[in-house]
């Protein structure tokens, strides 16, 4: 697979650069947008995907569709669309927004692994019909299935088979986590060896020191891990995403903001550590 990704050009770390001048190096390389309902507030992505899309051509952004009612099942990113309706309408205004462009979609981080959980049945039937709105984009669509850490490859392939089609790519692993790239490959492939058509790509965004026991809520002494690319040197994983935006806070959990808000002492955390501890060179 080849990937024209976009590095943002604005300033996404204006407002830390004076007390952190080194965090904006982490935006130097590719990281994704995510797209769903902040605090309560619905708005429909059409307009904001076409912005983009113009912004960034001829490359193409990573995008993440995080938008489930009851997306967290009420944890620390808990938010979403307010409905089944409320959600298949984001769902058609992201299509719209999309067009005839060919970017990747990563599809609801956690979305099926909480269903074995809790068995949410009723989430199973929306996310099928969700994915089929999109399988009929250009888009190269990954649903997220958690972590090597959470399910079995055998849970792993059953849930997928609730909801994805012929037409999806494949599946997404350590969507925000840690484990290991060796450990997620493994995983991954070994799921395919139950999904044949299917290819993966795994969140390397922070784990490049590997996993601090089970915590996966800001643990301490996290690095970045591989840059973004499609040269993975596995004809099973397309690419290596930054999909969780390296700096941003997991929740109000071991001293960090609000999920999602960009923590620049974490940041700056990660960045010292991947130049301590591992070979990638910073530009």
């Amino acid at each position: 697979m080849i990937y024209p990704f976009y590095v943002n050009d604005f300033d996404r770390v204006k407002n830390f650069r004076k007390d952190f001048p080194g965090v904006g190096k982490i935006f130097d390389y590719p990281v994704s947008f995510w797209y769903g309902a902040r605090r309560g507030k619905s708005s429909l992505p059409e307009a904001g995907i076409k912005r983009l899309l113009k912004r960034s051509f001829p490359s193409l952004p990573v995008f993440v569709i995080y938008n489930l009612p009851n997306r967290d099942m009420g944890h620390h990113s808990k938010g979403g669309a307010k409905s089944s309706q409320d959600y298949l309408s984001f769902i058609e205004s992201f299509c719209k927004g999309i067009g005839d462009n060919c970017p990747i979609v990563i599809y609801e981080p956690d979305g099926l692994p909480h269903v074995n959980d809790n068995r949410d049945d009723d989430r199973i039937p929306l996310m099928k019909a969700a994915l089929r709105l999109l399988s009929n984009t250009g888009a190269t669509v990954y649903i997220d299935i958690g972590h090597s850490n959470w399910l079995t490859v055998e849970q792993a392939n059953e849930l997928l088979n609730l909801v994805s089609n012929p037409d999806i790519r494949g599946f997404a692993l350590n969507t925000s986590n840690y484990r290991s790239t060796k450990e997620s490959m493994e995983f991954g492939n070994h799921l395919c060896e139950l999904r044949h058509n299917d290819h993966f790509v795994i969140d390397t965004s922070r784990n490049g020191n590997g996993p601090f026991g089970n915590e996966w809520c800001n643990p301490p002494g996290r690095a970045l891990g591989e840059f973004p690319t499609c040269e993975t040197g596995n004809s099973n994983c397309d690419a290596f995403l930054w999909i969780k935006v390296p700096g941003e806070s997991d929740g109000k959990c071991n001293n960090g903001p609000r999920a999602g808000r960009f923590w620049p002492e974490q940041a700056e955390k990660l960045l010292s550590a991947t130049i301590k501890h591992n070979s990638y060179i910073l530009k």
